[in-house]
């Protein structure tokens, strides 16, 4: 069983960039890799390739060289369609999509798989991570947490309400059980069938993907038991 990894990456080069690859590196069950870069002033494309080539893994750094739209939600979604048709053209059953600045178990395909469902995402929150590099770089907004918070608020949605930072984040929330959303993201497990058939982003994000997705008769689901960590070292603040 094939399953691909796909993660975008932009101007990383100073941000514990190694130990992010190699954690992405570490997700059992995954058998190839792809990284969408956009050009930037550093060597965050140079030093994807060289570490892909040093671990010997099979992993394509594909670079974005057109011309990015001003919307931030726009050009993440033509990087994210990018990757999703590179994937969807390979034999692939699964494509994992992870935020490249995001931790996770290194079992979340199995975990993700055990919901039976066309797209299923985890639970984020922003955190301190104790697996990850504490990193002291600066956001354009900086928090102190005495706990964690939930984080995707952009990506979670159910009957056209978006989930709320703290909880009990939404009507439709159930901590202990998988349940069904509308849309998912930040790390979501994807049958690639879905992508093979059309389902893409379409100009939003995640939210458009699943969306593309239960247009074709396919179940979104959450599975809040399965950790997902925004490093408060590596968070900036987007709202759109």
């Amino acid at each position: 069983m094939s399953i691909i990894c796909c993660s975008m990456w932009y101007a990383d080069a100073g941000k514990h960039i190694v130990d992010r690859v190699l954690h992405l590196f570490g997700k059992s069950g995954v058998d190839r890799w792809m990284f969408s870069v956009r050009p930037s002033k550093d060597w965050t494309q140079h030093f994807l390739s060289q570490l892909a080539a040093m671990a010997g893994k099979g992993c394509d750094v594909l670079l974005e060289d057109w011309t990015q739209p001003e919307a931030r939600i726009e050009r993440l979604s033509l990087a994210g369609d990018n990757l999703l048709q590179e994937a969807a053209e390979t034999d692939c059953k699964y494509v994992l999509w992870h935020e490249s600045d995001l931790f996770s178990p290194d079992d979340i395909v199995d975990r993700l798989k055990a919901v039976d469902g066309a797209a299923v995402g985890g639970w984020p929150v922003l955190s301190h991570c104790p697996s990850a590099p504490q990193l002291g770089i600066h956001t354009r907004k900086r928090l102190t947490l005495t706990e964690s918070m939930f984080y995707d608020t952009w990506g979670y949605r159910k009957d056209g309400v978006r989930f709320g930072n703290k909880p009990p984040h939404h009507d439709c929330h159930l901590p202990g059980e998988p349940y069904q959303l509308d849309s998912v993201g930040s790390v979501v497990l994807l049958r690639a069938d879905y992508l093979r058939r059309g389902a893409r982003m379409n100009g939003n994000g995640l939210v458009g993907l699943c969306d593309s997705i239960r247009g074709m008769g396919g179940t979104v689901w959450c599975d809040p038991r399965v950790p997902v960590v925004q490093p408060l070292e590596l968070w900036t603040m987007n709202d759109d």
